[in-house]
């Protein structure tokens, strides 16, 4: 069986690797998902731990970039190029604005027109609101299905 010491950066792993064995010990080393999973047999694992405590120092400085004077930063690796997220038409962007009103303007004149009739008509005010809400609601969901054809 084999004592864990960790997953470590590559920089990192080597360096502890080289301390390990420098010390006499037999340490293996497996890449993971993490890093570099360091790992010694368990009869050697205290003597690992020990060493590994005297040399953080050493194995720290091994992540840090070379440079001279203050710290610099390195360069993040470039990534393979993606395609842009496709973005959907419900997304916040002000050259659209004027298109989703264009949209939604039949129905919202439609409910305007409605709630005009029924503040003339007495008595009848809830069918034709409840008819013109109806009408909005079924002309906005056309709007809705042309759009999606067009895609």
């Amino acid at each position: 069986m084999a004592s864990d010491l960790g997953a470590w950066p590559a920089e990192q792993a080597s360096v502890l690797l080289e301390v390990l064995q420098r010390d006499g010990l037999n340490p293996e080393a497996r890449r993971t998902r993490e890093g570099i999973l360091v790992l010694v047999p368990d009869e050697q694992s205290d003597q690992a731990h020990q060493v590994l405590a005297a040399n953080m120092d050493i194995i720290a400085r091994a992540a840090r970039p070379s440079g001279h004077g203050p710290r610099t930063r390195s360069r993040p690796a470039r990534r393979k190029a993606e395609p842009p997220p496709r973005r959907r038409r419900t997304d916040q962007d002000p050259s659209l604005t004027s298109e989703r009103m264009l949209r939604i303007g039949p129905a919202i004149a439609l409910f305007l027109i409605t709630l005009l009739l029924a503040g003339l008509v007495p008595g009848g005010a809830l069918p034709i609101l409840a008819a013109g809400v109806l009408a909005s609601i079924w002309l906005l969901g056309k709007q809705t299905q042309r759009d999606q054809d067009d895609d």
